[in-house]
């Protein structure tokens, strides 16, 4: 079972004239610049570009020459990652520069943005994804609740920069969560004569836009032949919010949804990420809850919503701790400090934000009922077309192949029989909430 690691290993010899940059490579880059490489590498595009390895050195010296992860959630792998990406022939042969990072507290920014020049002019840009710091958590709220943030601007102002700084040669834009949503917004959102040189942009499991008109736009047509969305099967933050249905899936070494998110655990065959066939139900079913859940909120519910989770996660958990790392050693604060600011919070937003909470259980129930039925129904379509016909000299293999059918009929029955009364003891007056939001005007 192969993965990113054994990429490094297997074809971190090769240089990028014999194995150009592919999206293995992508999901690499992504994860070392979790790093705060910033704290080592050229910030302007007025310096020189410093070789990659040396980078990576510098970080290493910097953490103590030890590894040290980047987060609570970003564990010490990537550095370990990124020593291995130092050591191998292929990415010494990058250099980088103009590594920009804005962090406010309001509005919440923490946004981040690199670049690595290959050899034959090719410009790679990164943008990060969601840091350790309870900023960074806030801004990922806000898409959801503002649907726009800061890092989106952020992100065409830094790629106009790069286009200013290197007025030639092909580039090419990779992101992974909330990176890969900034990645596509400056992607969609930058002027045509920019996004004419962008030769690949990867999306790796970024959470989607406020609306479907961005998949209708003629940006998006002109970017798609370009695009790589990836998605592990049992996505989750990938399924958030209006997204563009030309994903591709991901085996992965986990089975639950949100350690799927860690692409440190993407699995890879040869140069390549290993596909599976599509979504497993629980992918299935977050996309459809996801979509019912997060365009069923009302303006007054998603202020409401926002402005509690200012209050917990800024005047309460932020108070106490920079980052995910500081919680557990100021725990008590963090407990005090969030119980307090949710007191302040006016007693109206919170009536109106329970108010969307009560009906999350039956958002779910409706999700999971729809998934149930679809399953069956494609199951049972690939059954009929290929059905097992047992003669007298029928070997083994197809007379428990057979079986097998005949066992999984019989599940089959009982689970549409359990969604067929779960479904009748609905409330007549209980409604369903959309599919998806109605794409406003491109």
């Amino acid at each position: 079972m192969q993965d990113t690691f054994d990429y490094i290993r297997t074809f971190g010899g090769f240089t990028f004239d014999e194995l150009p940059f592919n999206e293995v490579d992508n999901v690499n880059l992504c994860q070392f610049f979790y790093m705060p490489i910033e704290k080592v590498s050229p910030q302007t595009f007025d310096e020189e570009p410093k070789p990659f390895e040396e980078v990576c050195r510098d970080m290493y010296s910097f953490n103590g020459n030890k590894h040290v992860g980047p987060g609570l959630v970003l564990n010490k792998k990537i550095s370990v990652k990124m020593m291995d990406m130092a050591n191998s022939e292929r990415y010494k042969q990058l250099k980088v520069i103009g590594v920009r990072e804005v962090y406010k507290e309001r509005p919440a920014v923490q946004f981040c943005g690199g670049t690595f020049l290959m050899p034959d002019g090719t410009i790679i840009v990164v943008f990060r994804g969601t840091d350790d710091t309870i900023v960074g958590w806030k801004e990922d709220v806000d898409i959801y609740t503002k649907r726009s943030i800061p890092s989106h601007q952020l992100s065409v102002d830094y790629l106009k920069d790069v286009c200013k700084k290197y007025p030639e040669g092909d580039i090419i834009i990779c992101g992974h969560s909330k990176g890969g949503n900034v990645a596509l917004y400056a992607g969609l959102a930058s002027a045509k004569k920019i996004r004419s040189r962008i030769v690949a942009l990867y999306n790796n499991e970024g959470p989607g836009f406020d609306s479907y008109a961005w998949f209708a736009t003629p940006a998006y047509k002109e970017l798609l032949p370009k695009y790589r969305h990836f998605v592990p099967t049992s996505s989750i933050i990938g399924m958030m919010l209006a997204h563009d249905n030309d994903y591709e899936v991901i085996k992965n070494k986990h089975f639950f949804g949100l350690m799927q998110h860690d692409i440190t655990f993407w699995r890879t065959e040869g140069d390549r990420l290993l596909r599976a066939r599509d979504l497993n139900i629980a992918g299935k079913f977050s996309d459809r809850f996801l979509n019912k859940w997060v365009f069923g909120i009302n303006e007054a519910q998603r202020d409401s919503f926002d402005k509690i989770m200012e209050a917990v996660m800024m005047e309460g958990i932020g108070a106490a701790a920079h980052g995910l790392l500081d919680v557990p050693k100021n725990i008590r604060r963090v407990i005090t400090g969030t119980s307090a600011a949710y007191k302040e919070v006016d007693e109206d937003d919170k009536d109106i934000l329970r108010s969307y909470v009560s009906d999350t259980a039956a958002v779910a129930r409706n999700a999971a009922e729809e998934t149930a039925e679809e399953t069956i129904e494609v199951r049972r379509a690939a059954r009929e077309s290929n059905p097992v016909e047992l003669g007298e000299d029928a070997g083994l293999v197809d007379k428990l192949r057979a079986k097998g059918r005949e066992i999984g009929d019989k599940l089959e029955e009982r689970i549409e029989t359990a969604v067929t009364e779960a479904i009748s003891r609905r409330g007549e007056d209980e409604e369903a909430l959309p599919v998806g939001a109605a794409p406003a005007e491109a």
